[in-house]
Protein backbone atom coordinates (compact mmCIF):
# COMPACT_ATOMS: atom_id res chain seq x y z
CA UNK A 1 0.00 0.00 0.00
CA UNK A 2 0.96 3.66 -0.10
CA UNK A 3 3.46 4.98 2.41
CA UNK A 4 1.80 6.32 5.50
CA UNK A 5 2.47 10.04 5.84
CA UNK A 6 2.88 10.91 9.47
CA UNK A 7 2.14 14.35 10.82
CA UNK A 8 5.32 16.33 11.54
CA UNK A 9 5.52 18.46 14.68
CA UNK A 10 8.35 20.27 16.48
CA UNK A 11 9.28 20.56 20.14
CA UNK A 12 9.84 24.07 21.49
CA UNK A 13 13.59 23.37 21.48
CA UNK A 14 13.56 22.24 17.85
CA UNK A 15 11.63 25.36 16.80
CA UNK A 16 14.29 27.52 18.46
CA UNK A 17 17.04 25.58 16.68
CA UNK A 18 15.36 25.99 13.29
CA UNK A 19 14.88 29.73 13.84
CA UNK A 20 18.50 30.13 14.92
CA UNK A 21 19.90 28.19 11.97
CA UNK A 22 17.71 30.06 9.49
CA UNK A 23 18.83 33.40 10.91
CA UNK A 24 22.47 32.37 10.73
CA UNK A 25 22.08 31.05 7.20
CA UNK A 26 20.41 34.25 6.00
CA UNK A 27 23.21 36.36 7.44
CA UNK A 28 26.18 34.33 6.28
CA UNK A 29 25.28 32.46 3.12
CA UNK A 30 24.59 33.54 -0.43
CA UNK A 31 21.80 31.05 -1.08
CA UNK A 32 19.45 30.86 1.91
CA UNK A 33 16.97 28.78 -0.07
CA UNK A 34 19.40 25.84 0.12
CA UNK A 35 18.99 25.49 3.84
CA UNK A 36 15.19 25.62 3.81
CA UNK A 37 15.01 23.31 0.81
CA UNK A 38 17.25 20.69 2.37
CA UNK A 39 15.32 20.78 5.64
CA UNK A 40 11.97 20.45 3.79
CA UNK A 41 13.35 17.48 1.86
CA UNK A 42 14.56 15.76 5.03
CA UNK A 43 11.17 16.32 6.70
CA UNK A 44 9.44 14.67 3.72
CA UNK A 45 11.79 11.70 3.91
CA UNK A 46 11.32 11.08 7.64
CA UNK A 47 7.55 11.63 7.44
CA UNK A 48 7.33 8.85 4.86
CA UNK A 49 10.17 6.61 6.06
CA UNK A 50 10.97 7.36 9.69
CA UNK A 51 13.23 4.32 9.90
CA UNK A 52 15.58 6.05 7.45
CA UNK A 53 17.39 7.85 10.27
CA UNK A 54 20.15 6.25 12.32
CA UNK A 55 19.50 5.51 15.97
CA UNK A 56 21.04 8.10 18.29
CA UNK A 57 21.99 6.13 21.39
CA UNK A 58 23.57 9.02 23.30
CA UNK A 59 20.16 10.39 24.27
CA UNK A 60 18.24 9.61 27.46
CA UNK A 61 15.08 9.88 25.34
CA UNK A 62 14.21 6.47 23.89
CA UNK A 63 13.96 5.91 20.16
CA UNK A 64 15.68 9.09 18.99
CA UNK A 65 16.94 8.94 15.41
CA UNK A 66 18.80 11.45 13.31
CA UNK A 67 19.40 12.23 9.66
CA UNK A 68 22.34 14.20 8.33
CA UNK A 69 21.72 17.29 6.20
CA UNK A 70 24.89 17.30 4.17
CA UNK A 71 24.78 20.74 2.59
CA UNK A 72 24.14 22.56 5.85
CA UNK A 73 26.19 20.24 8.09
CA UNK A 74 23.35 19.68 10.55
CA UNK A 75 21.67 16.66 12.09
CA UNK A 76 17.89 16.56 12.39
CA UNK A 77 16.88 14.62 15.54
CA UNK A 78 13.42 13.08 15.90
CA UNK A 79 11.28 10.38 17.42
CA UNK A 80 8.14 8.86 15.92
CA UNK A 81 5.10 6.73 16.55
CA UNK A 82 2.34 5.48 14.26
CA UNK A 83 0.90 8.94 13.69
CA UNK A 84 3.51 11.58 14.35
CA UNK A 85 7.12 12.50 13.71
CA UNK A 86 8.34 14.71 16.54
CA UNK A 87 11.30 16.85 15.51
CA UNK A 88 13.42 17.31 18.64
CA UNK A 89 16.52 19.17 17.49
CA UNK A 90 18.42 20.61 14.55
CA UNK A 91 22.04 20.61 15.60
CA UNK A 92 25.47 21.20 14.09
CA UNK A 93 27.01 17.86 13.22
CA UNK A 94 30.51 19.09 14.05
CA UNK A 95 29.78 20.33 17.56
CA UNK A 96 31.62 18.56 20.35
CA UNK A 97 28.37 17.80 22.21
CA UNK A 98 25.01 16.67 21.01
CA UNK A 99 21.82 18.62 21.76
CA UNK A 100 19.98 18.51 25.07
CA UNK A 101 16.70 16.76 24.23
CA UNK A 102 13.66 17.38 26.40
CA UNK A 103 11.76 14.21 27.42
Amino acid sequence: GPLKRRHVSFTFTARQHVAREKAWWLETRDHPEFSAEELEQALKVVAGLPGAGTIYAASSVRGVRRVYLRRVGLHLYYTFDDDTILIRALWGAHRARGPQLEP
